[in-house]
């Protein structure tokens, strides 16, 4: 790649910057006719088809959303999630690593477990504009 100017990179800055703006501005008109389209179909449920819902302009789909738990209509917490997994059959349960603490760890052990096994925990950073 050649050589890169300090202009060039103030106009691609400023680039993305403003379209960024515009993003932003179109990602809230979607959210609000998203919003309508959701309405509409739950007024309607009873009218989709295997899940579908045709209307001249396009096909309402109804999409499964990820399953997850709830007390009293609010979602639960940390605290509540590790002892529901403890209460629960292993087979219902799956273990998962921090890689963002592992990665950050100064343990020794850990240091040591992970050098065993030939796995090193990298992070992928990048550059963005703010």
């Amino acid at each position: 790649m050649e050589k890169v100017t300090k202009e060039q990179a103030e106009a691609a800055v400023q680039t993305v910057r403003q379209l960024k703006i515009q993003a932003s501005e179109l990602a809230g008109r979607i959210k609000d006719a998203e919003a309508v389209v959701e309405a509409y179909s739950v007024e309607h449920l009873g009218e989709f088809a295997d899940g579908r819902l045709a209307l001249d302009a396009g096909i309402i789909a109804l999409k499964a959303g990820t399953a997850k738990p709830v007390k009293e209509g609010k979602p639960l917490s940390t605290a509540a999630r590790a002892e529901l997994a403890a209460a629960l059959p292993a087979a219902y349960v799956k273990v998962a690593c921090d890689f963002g603490v592992l990665f950050q760890s100064q343990d020794k052990a850990v240091r040591q477990i992970l050098k065993a096994r030939g796995i090193e925990i990298v992070r992928e950073d990048r550059f963005v504009v703010l």
